[in-house]
């Protein structure tokens, strides 16, 4: 019967022999020879102090510093291990060799919490985030620069896609946007999915400013801060109730005209109908319900040009969604 030699204790002299020649590998440079010694004594559970920070410092020497930040996290579960606040020392480290400043920014704000953290790791981390907030600064402008530019191309190239993904990199980055993107919600070669980007983006901002959008053949004055998320939007919650019949009879059909209602309200946001729209918005997403079903209607709608101008505009919205936006 063959053994599992993950359960094979190594003996203390081989134990001591594989440990000794892989620090010294350390101290000669010869980093992959070292790894991969202090491998074999981790598989075999040997797992002392100076074989994980071997193993970090081969990792970041060799360029691995995605396996070592692994490491680090790995041993940083247990906050009772003695040698807790020296990985941490490395983690934050590597975070700050491989710039990312962000999380590294939110740990130390974990950390300072903890009464535990000693006077001169509080100072030290006081400091190294003073620095990366700095750099991240840096870093954030750099960028913000260089995508302002390509969101500058992309709208002289009619790159719709480009546009929609510059815009949601500068969003992700927190930065306040400037009046020459405000001024892309009025530009007509802009797509409209792209102008609901930007305008949560000024949302995000909690803009209180009247901003001027053309969308979709309609031209009026918004302001951001003034207009409801799209699911709890007046006009948007009462089209759901309407549906509410739908979503105890068939509720897999029902998730699929909320989605599809969804799309429409964001090709439209923030020029959205007016509330006595709501029940023709239903009316046509029963119908479209229907024609998909190949269920029969029993009766023909009084207002059908109403309900028919609806699905025609659903439909259309529905294109103009799926050509930026893969769900």
């Amino acid at each position: 019967m063959q053994q599992n030699d993950e359960n094979i204790i190594l003996f203390p002299r081989w134990q001591n022999t594989l440990k000794n020649e892989s620090l010294q590998a350390i101290q000669e440079r010869r980093y992959e020879v070292a790894l991969d010694k202090i491998n074999r004594l981790l598989h075999y559970h040997v797992k002392d102090h100076e074989i994980i920070v071997g193993k970090i410092m081969c990792l970041m020497e060799l360029g691995r510093f995605e396996e070592a930040e692994e490491v680090c996290e790995e041993v940083l579960i247990n906050r009772q291990d003695e040698n807790y606040y020296q990985y941490l020392h490395i983690y934050l480290t590597i975070l700050f060799q491989t710039n990312k400043y962000s999380l590294l920014m939110e740990r130390i704000e974990e950390e300072m919490i903890s009464p535990e953290l000693p006077l001169v790791m509080r100072e030290q981390f006081e400091q190294l985030y003073e620095l990366s907030i700095k750099l991240e600064s840096d870093i954030v402008g750099k960028n913000s620069d260089i995508y302002c530019k390509e969101l500058k191309q992309s709208v002289i190239d009619r790159d719709n896609f480009k546009q929609w993904r510059t815009i949601s990199k500068l969003r992700s980055m927190n930065i306040a946007i400037d009046n020459t993107i405000i001024e892309l919600l009025s530009n007509q070669d802009v797509h409209p999915v792209v102008k609901t980007n930007i305008f949560h983006w000024l949302q995000d901002q909690k803009y209180s400013g009247s901003v001027h959008i053309v969308k979709l053949g309609i031209d009026m004055q918004v302001i951001p801060i003034d207009v409801s998320e799209i699911t709890v939007h007046p006009v948007y919650v009462k089209t759901i109730q309407n549906l509410s019949d739908l979503e105890q009879e068939n509720p897999t059909l029902f998730l699929f005209l909320e989605k599809t209602l969804y799309r429409y309200f964001y090709v439209k946001y923030p020029i959205l109908p007016p509330m006595e729209d709501s029940i023709f918005l239903a009316k046509s997403l029963q119908k479209i319900s229907n024609q998909i079903t190949h269920r029969l209607e029993v009766e023909e709608d009084t207002n059908i040009e109403k309900v028919l101008h609806f699905m025609e505009d659903i439909v259309q919205c529905e294109q103009l969604y799926l050509s930026i936006i893969e769900d």
